[in-house]
């Protein structure tokens, strides 16, 4: 090794077939005091001096300055050859950033990966430390930006990561993403194979299958366990291999929720880890999933060797032959008959020069390094102390509202929360303006999808107009007409289809919430009301309908059962009941829809042999579940009804006077419902304030649409 400095060493390549090294066992960055480190100066030296070629870079290095590391990082990414990092000790802060430079990154097993924010010092003005502040900031980024390319992570985790300063061990890095390989790993290739993992579930798989299966049976699964997690249970369990993209799902599942191993007996989360196999499962997957990630590199490097062989190719005459082969050259026959002759006088006569193929196939597997290695990145721009939005609170704004948006809103509480006081000059990303009123929207747009699921089952006359309290709305429905013709003569008789018209009143409902001056200063937001208010507002206007679900209203109810004795069986005969009715509507209660789901009898209906009531709702155009039957019929547990049963109107409140809020916003949910979300502050008590508001009404409408389904 030829020594550039007493940190930094390199080899350079001993023949064409062997990679250059070159050794960085130090800090990053020349020391200002002792004159120690690896400076970008001095790398880029011994980068010159070890030549073109594969090249090995170890590392064993507790990181420094971000500059120089950004550089060498750089240089590394741009040479044309293949490079190989190699962890031989300690790759920390800055240095773990150099270590992902290499095309494959490899970390021996007694070695450790450290992830941190960047740090600085500055003296000066309050305006001086802000700068600072933002520099770090924007430097942060950058290198989240590198962490995040090489492990496919989002951002937001690695920004996480580096907050909490995150040491790794090297199974830890490979499994987050950080190394591809540990070079004991290289060994072990003799000895196992990912091919040998059995495809079907192993016993102690299946008994964890077994087991969580058995739990749903007596109802222990919960209400946020997938059917189609129950269906892949018993599958497996009967034998059948689990399909590729079942693999990559159990990983992903597996990665996140390892932590339901260590859950309490039958409960939901016990039960979900049961039916992904339990800790037996978690390692099959996971060998599973190795074996799909090796199969792929395998079809990658023979791509690659396709790839080498066609753009490695040269000519004859370059190869030394004296004459190319030319249409005049006679055919040869290389059948097992003929006789294999020497080579003619003008072949050259010269020793076969292993040196100069292998500088041959090292030039091809550079040439061809582009389309199989990663690419490397886009020029870093010098840093500038400039504040230009925080990527976090852009991802934000381009979310559309709903569920997606109010999970990142959950994750990222916090760090959007500090970003959007760090970043105020971008007034689009300010707290107030913004967040608030995207949690509230996002949390009655998911509400709403469970709660009022009942109301996509009525007719409806719902928009955006602004409705007095007590204004009444008339809501279409069809009632009836004369029969079809047959060979009509005139098309303008026998027109006698009639839409009819229901008066429907509406109310304000409205469910305001507050944050008071001491509960601010205890921590407490507004959006950490957002979803108990929208439940409770849902209700308001969920209440409105199911008062109306009454025998005065349609006739004598029909008994069902309760929970406990219903299944699929019961169906034929509601389904029966609503034979006349325009579309068939079913609502039920929570209890009776999960029997439906898990029911033993869920194979008896509909009959196979009933092609036209198998679409998934058992003949129902709708199903849907409502748990609240406010002001309905005693023993209330479902409604069957056509869509002219009852009859909607909505719209949105009058008198809001738009400058007295801080913000306001119309949101429209699923189901077609809009509301008006209002948020504004209290000069008196100094409280956060918000509310909810809609103007709503129900009426009944074809009372022979519908019945009453009670449970005694």
């Amino acid at each position: 090794m030829t020594k550039v400095t007493n940190w930094l060493s390199y080899s350079p390549r001993a023949s064409a077939h062997e990679p250059a090294m070159l050794q960085i066992f130090d800090q990053i960055g020349e020391d200002w005091f002792g004159g120690s480190g690896v400076s970008a100066k001095a790398f880029a030296d011994a980068l010159q001096s070890v030549g073109p070629g594969p090249l090995v870079v170890e590392i064993n290095s507790p990181g420094g300055n971000v500059w120089d590391g950004l550089a060498i990082y750089n240089m590394l990414r741009g040479r044309q050859a293949p490079v190989t990092t190699r962890v031989v000790g300690i790759a920390a802060s800055i240095a773990s950033i150099i270590a992902l430079a290499g095309d494959d990154v490899e970390i021996a097993e007694a070695a450790l990966f450290m992830i941190h924010d960047p740090s600085g010092m500055v003296a000066g003005t309050s305006g001086d430390m802000r700068k600072m502040a933002d520099a770090l900031d924007q430097h942060a980024e950058v290198l989240a930006g590198i962490y995040a390319k090489k492990t496919g992570r989002t951002t937001d985790s690695i920004r996480a990561a580096m907050k909490a300063e995150t040491w790794f061990t090297a199974g830890e890095a490979i499994t987050f993403g950080l190394a591809d390989r540990s070079t004991e790993q290289l060994a072990m290739a003799a000895c196992w194979h990912p091919r040998a993992v059995t495809k079907t579930a192993p016993p102690a798989v299946r008994e964890a299958l077994d087991k969580g299966i058995k739990q749903v049976e007596q109802g222990l699964g919960g209400e946020g366990l997938e059917p189609v997690t129950i269906r892949e249970a018993y599958s497996l369990k009967a034998g059948e291999a689990p399909t590729e993209a079942k693999v990559r799902k159990a990983n992903a599942w597996w990665a996140r929720n390892e932590r339901f191993l260590d859950a309490e007996p039958d409960s939901p989360a016990d039960v979900a880890a049961n039916l992904w196999g339990g800790a037996a499962g978690r390692d099959w997957f996971r060998a599973l999933y190795a074996q799909l990630e090796q199969e792929e590199l395998e079809e990658a490097e023979e791509e690659s060797i396709d790839d080498k062989i066609s753009t490695g190719s040269t000519s004859a005459a370059v190869d030394g032959a004296t004459t190319a082969p030319t249409s005049q050259t006679p055919h040869t026959d290389m059948s097992d008959t003929n006789t294999v002759v020497a080579a003619a006088p003008t072949a050259p006569s010269a020793a076969l020069d292993i040196e100069s193929i292998v500088a041959k196939a090292v030039a091809a597997a550079i040439s061809a390094k582009a389309p199989t290695a990663a690419p490397a990145p886009e020029p870093i721009a010098p840093v500038r102390i400039e504040n230009l939005g925080n990527p976090l609170l852009e991802a934000h704004k381009k979310m559309q509202a709903g569920a997606k948006r109010r999970e990142f809103l959950i994750q990222n509480h916090s760090e959007l929360l500090r970003q959007a006081s760090i970043h105020a000059p971008q007034n689009a990303n300010t707290f107030t303006s913004t967040l608030v009123v995207d949690y509230l929207a996002d949390a009655v747009i998911t509400v709403a999808a469970t709660r009022l699921a009942l109301v996509s089952a009525f007719s409806r006359n719902v928009g955006l107009d602004n409705l007095r309290p007590k204004a009444t709305v008339r809501v279409k429905r069809f009632t009836t007409g004369t029969a079809a013709q047959v060979n009509p003569t005139n098309w303008e008789t026998n027109n006698d289809s009639t839409l009819a018209a229901t008066s429907v009143s509406v109310d304000q409902i409205s469910k305001n919430f507050t944050v008071t001056q001491e509960e601010l200063n205890q921590g407490f937001a507004l959006a950490d009301l957002a979803q108990g208010s929208a439940d409770l507002f849902a209700y308001g206007i969920s209440d409105k309908l199911t008062a109306l679900m009454t025998a005065a209203n349609y006739g004598t109810a029909i008994t069902i059962g309760t929970a406990a004795n219903f299944d699929t069986s019961d169906l034929p005969a509601i389904l029966a009941a609503a034979k006349n009715y325009r579309s068939k509507n079913l609502i039920l209660d929570g209890g009776h829809i999960a029997r439906l789901q898990f029911s033993s009898a869920a194979n008896t209906f509909p009959d196979g042999r009933l092609d036209s009531l198998n679409n998934g709702r058992f003949g129902f155009d709708i199903i849907a579940e409502n748990n609240r039957w406010t002001s309905a019929e005693t023993n209330t547990a479902g409604f069957v009804c056509g869509p002219d049963a009852i009859a909607i109107a909505s719209g949105l409140p009058v008198g809001m006077v738009a400058g007295e809020f801080i913000e306001q916003r119309t949101v429209t949910t699923n189901n077609g419902l809009s509301c008006l979300l209002s948020v504004w502050y209290s000069r008196a008590t100094r409280s956060h304030m918000a509310s909810y508001d809609i103007m709503f009404g129900a009426g009944v409408g074809d009372s022979t649409q519908a019945e009453v389904l009670i449970t005694a």
